[in-house]
């Protein structure tokens, strides 16, 4: 059905090279004109005497200083044609108010008085039966004021699997203001959300919701706000549910409803094939819509003789007919998009990755073309996808056109990345971060795609950080190591495997995070200076052998270059917590004036890193000097000088949207008040209990949370108690640092 003729492909390649010679018109008239000098340079004494027997001097004169003026106007003309993107909102308003679906008049005024009634409603409806149409004219009744509008659209990238609910309730936080990555379970955003909304007036839309189970977290009523869900819900609904469900429109309104796209006087010359039209679309208003598009094309077809068309065809087939004549009558680049749009792994791109993959500078047309004839649906503002008839169609993946894709999203990653924390890099990355992973997670990746795919990855590690989502950056640095491996680039495999080393080290998993520190150090690539400080952070993570992660962070200072003021900075923090480790070592010894000695060596390096991360511009690697100089002065006893280093170290954190970090400041800034015979055990508590949600589940910080939390609530202890033994469980089976060992025997001894 979509094959491309010979013919059709030779206008295609045709308009391909039309459309690249127009992109480069400046290029090439500069050029030329360039190239009919060297000629004149050549022939310069007979024409100039030609020239000037011709012309008076002063023409020509004229003529020499207002060529190259002429050239630079006609080159900043044509880039004038060329209209930049719109900037992208942050934050989406509903979409336009459309045209008043036929038919469906009952269902808007039910949805907004629902809404006003009980607070949250929900409309329910199989595609193409209008569902998102009679949402969003529903809410645009309930407030036309867009700076009380909320709109998300949950329609993920993925074709098969609907998205997760824990990705849903991201979505939902971002589109409301507030950090998502501060939520580890969807539950966790239940009382955000009802924070955000109550008492706002504002309407939420939440749109093409696929099931149930992903906003089985929402609020059932939020005081002073409204919310809106749209979808088809696959699952069954809860009882305490009642739906708004849209089934096919009434025989007398799918007549009118064609009878707007066909016209009045083709109507009243076949009215009866008009009625059998609307039954062979089984009441969708899709597929009438669809139908009447495509007749409005086609002024020479009449309604009967389509009729008869399709009785000679199977009644399965019946609503692919109208698709099928629509794809034949495509323009070879249409045709040539919808064939790689129909076989891409992803469901949506936007218009920009739409002309990459034709490799022309701009599709709006020919997407118009497709959208105009049903053929793709337009989401979530300039974004496209196929029209569901036509998805899995089987359509082989063109490897030049996914090399173009993957050139393409690494390029926005790029710039976008070096933009954050703007909105409107934010707004880019909300939109399109799952489509990056799915890209990044393609099964058998295209040859020559390696080094785009790390950029991608660079990308979303830069977003994933900023909005501190490590699961998401644990996933990223996985598929970048599985497509590496499989396109044999094992420089990129092993920066791959060092983000997942990394990565799990802060999570508290020093075991995996080793086996993927050895999997990079196995790779035959020349040891890069990362390799080195994730040898030493692994070094100091699974015990106390200092001489080697000295010698590791040697090697590591060795392997930077001179100006890497960021990356000495971060040497001299982790020579810092060598001295500082060490003097805990030493001080559990008894051998306390040594141990000071080592936490005053700690503290003088500490200034000299904070002093290279200012000069670098680096608040995270400011904020962790920070929190370490508050705990050498903590060791120094020095309570005034620790209260303010960490002050300034949640602050630095608080900027950098590091809610890991800012906890960790948090169960010190407990154990600082616990050591004050007049602290207040509520005060504590309520900092340990801000903490808790927001600390990886395992490791050293989140156990000594909870030997805080037993002793300071005997009546849960035995619950804490398991909880702390549970984040050390990383360590069973392996070294680990006297500090693990201690707290463990401390939690057992509860």
């Amino acid at each position: 059905m979509t094959d491309i003729s010979r013919k059709d492909r030779l206008h295609f390649r045709l308009s391909q090279l039309s459309q690249q010679a127009g992109a480069h018109l400046p290029e090439l008239g500069l050029g030329g004109l360039v190239t009919v000098g060297g000629t004149v340079l050549l022939l310069q004494e007979k024409l100039i005497e030609r020239v000037a027997e011709w012309l008076p001097p002063w023409l020509i004169v004229v003529l020499v200083l207002s060529l190259p003026v002429a050239a630079g106007w006609l080159t900043h003309l044509v880039r004038r044609r060329k209209t930049p993107p719109p900037p992208i909102s942050p934050r989406q308003s509903f979409p336009g108010e459309i045209d008043g679906p036929v038919g469906r008049d009952a269902e808007i005024q039910q949805v907004k008085e629902r809404a006003q009634e009980h607070g949250i409603v929900v409309v329910q409806g199989a595609m193409g039966m209008g569902t998102s149409a009679v949402a969003i004219l529903a809410a645009w009744g309930l407030t036309a004021d867009i700076r009380k509008q909320r709109y998300a659209d949950l329609r993920g990238p993925d074709r098969e699997d609907p998205e997760t609910p824990l990705s849903v309730a991201q979505r939902v936080l971002r589109t409301l203001g507030l950090p998502p990555g501060a939520i580890q379970e969807p539950q966790d955003a239940t009382a955000q959300v009802i924070n955000a909304l109550t008492g706002t007036d504002r309407v939420l839309l939440l749109d093409n919701v696929s099931t149930w189970s992903q906003i089985a977290w929402l609020p059932l009523s939020v005081p002073g706000a409204r919310i809106v869900v749209a979808g088809t819900f696959t699952d069954e609904l809860p009882q305490h549910i009642q739906p708004i469900r849209l089934g096919p429109l009434a025989p007398e309104d799918g007549r009118r409803l064609l009878a707007r796209h066909v016209g009045d006087a083709r109507v009243n010359h076949d009215p009866k094939a008009l009625g059998l039209l609307v039954d062979a679309c089984l009441g969708s208003p899709l597929e009438i819509v669809r139908i009447g598009r495509w007749l409005a094309r086609n002024p020479k077809v009449t309604l009967q003789s389509l009729v008869d068309d399709l009785r000679s065809v199977p009644v399965d087939k019946m609503l692919d007919f109208v698709l099928e004549r629509s794809v034949t009558q495509l323009r070879p680049m249409a045709k040539q998009l919808f064939v790689l749009l129909a076989g891409l792994p992803i469901a949506e791109v936007d218009h920009l990755a739409a002309a990459a993959l034709l490799g022309v500078p701009s599709a709006e047309d020919t997407i118009r073309e497709l959208a105009d004839l049903g053929l793709v649906e337009t989401v979530r503002m300039t974004r496209v996808r196929v029209a569901g008839a036509f998805r899995g169609g089987g359509t082989p993946l063109e490897a030049a056109a996914w090399r173009r894709l993957v050139e393409h999203f690494a390029d926005q990653a790029d710039s976008f990345a070096a933009l954050l924390p703007r909105d409107e890099a934010r707004a880019w990355f909300a939109i399109e971060d799952r489509v990056l992973l799915q890209v990044l997670a393609l099964g058998n990746p295209v040859p020559k795609t390696a080094r785009a795919l790390a950029r991608i990855a660079d990308g979303l590690e830069t977003w994933f950080r900023l909005e501190q989502r490590h699961e998401d950056r644990l996933r990223a640095a996985e598929a970048l190591a599985k497509a590496a491996k499989a396109l044999r680039d094992e420089h990129v495999q092993a920066t791959a495997e060092l983000r997942q080393c990394a990565i799990l080290l802060t999570w508290g998993d020093p075991q995996k995070a080793r086996q993927h520190f050895n999997q990079a150090a196995a790779l035959r690539v020349t040891w890069p200076a990362e390799l080195h400080l994730q040898h030493a952070a692994i070094l100091l993570a699974g015990g106390d052998e200092f001489t080697a992660v000295e010698s590791a962070l040697v090697l590591y200072g060795q392997a930077l270059s001179g100006g890497d003021l960021a990356g000495h900075s971060l040497r001299l923090t982790n020579v810092a917590a060598l001295l500082l480790r060490k003097g805990q070592t030493l001080d559990h010894d008894r051998r306390g004036p040594e141990a000071h000695r080592l936490y005053a060596d700690a503290r003088a390096v500490l200034f000299e890193s904070l002093d290279l991360a200012g000069r670098a511009s680096d608040p995270s690697a400011a904020a962790h000097a920070q929190e370490l100089l508050a705990l050498a002065h903590h060791y120094l006893g020095l309570s005034f000088d620790a209260k303010s280093h960490l002050k300034e170290a949640e602050r630095l954190y608080a900027e950098t949207a590091d809610e890991v970090g800012r906890a960790r400041c948090l169960v010190q800034r407990a154990g600082a008040l616990l050591d004050e015979p007049d602290h207040q055990p509520d005060e504590v508590v309520a900092l340990l209990e801000e903490a808790e949600p927001r600390l990886p589940p395992a490791g050293v910080s989140m156990a000594l949370t909870h030997l805080h939390l037993a002793r300071l609530r005997p009546e849960r202890a035995a619950e804490h108690r398991a909880a702390g033994l549970a984040a050390l469980a990383p360590w069973d089976g392996i070294a680990e640092p006297r500090q693990v060992s201690e707290l463990r025997a401390s939690l057992s001894a509860l």
